[in-house]
């Protein structure tokens, strides 16, 4: 007769519960709480910089397309939209081709190029050193590819933001990567 000893189950490895995206969420939306889950997993699991406060996400944009279940860090997002050095804007920059908008990321450094889309004149580079923010991914097509191409989010100085704007009215753009 065992009488006096008490089984004792080892105990499982150290928990911790982060912040995960609840579905898949496209690349550009502002996260909301609803958005957002706590689960436990496993603390060797878990990466640096990963949340436990899904409020620290709340009102971010998403740099890019996260899946369902990923574990969410501050480097999900992008910079918030008042962030950006003194006398710069965010602005938008439509792509000819959705296809080239699909290879953009947010970070890269490009030229942004304007052609006649008639032929008739020399492309010609309108911005130097364009820093993209978000390549945004929005429900039914809104602000992602379209029969126009793709939109970007660039970081530029407001005297750039209008020459690509411009650029816009009359021709074609591109990038091409430094």
């Amino acid at each position: 007769m065992l009488t006096g000893l008490s089984a004792v189950a080892p105990e499982g490895p150290a928990t911790i519960t982060v912040v995960k995206a609840k579905s898949q969420l496209p690349g550009g939306m502002i996260l909301s709480v609803s958005d957002l889950i706590l689960d436990r997993v496993v603390a060797s699991d878990v990466p640096e910089g990963v949340l436990t406060d899904p409020n620290e996400l709340v009102g971010k944009t998403l740099a890019a397309p996260v899946a369902q279940n990923q574990m969410m860090t501050l480097l999900t997002t992008t910079a918030g939209r008042t962030s950006v050095p003194t006398g710069h804007v965010i602005a938008p920059l439509r792509l000819g081709d959705a296809a080239l908008t699909a290879l953009l990321r947010p970070g890269d450094v490009v030229e942004v190029v304007a052609a006649d889309p008639d032929g008739g004149e020399p492309a010609t580079v309108v911005a130097s050193n364009v820093r993209v923010v978000t390549v945004p991914e929005a429900p039914n097509d809104r602000a992602g590819p379209g029969p126009d191409g793709g939109l970007v989010l660039i970081d530029v100085d407001s005297r750039t933001a209008a020459m690509v704007a411009q650029a816009a009215a009359s021709a074609t753009l591109s990038v091409f990567w430094r």
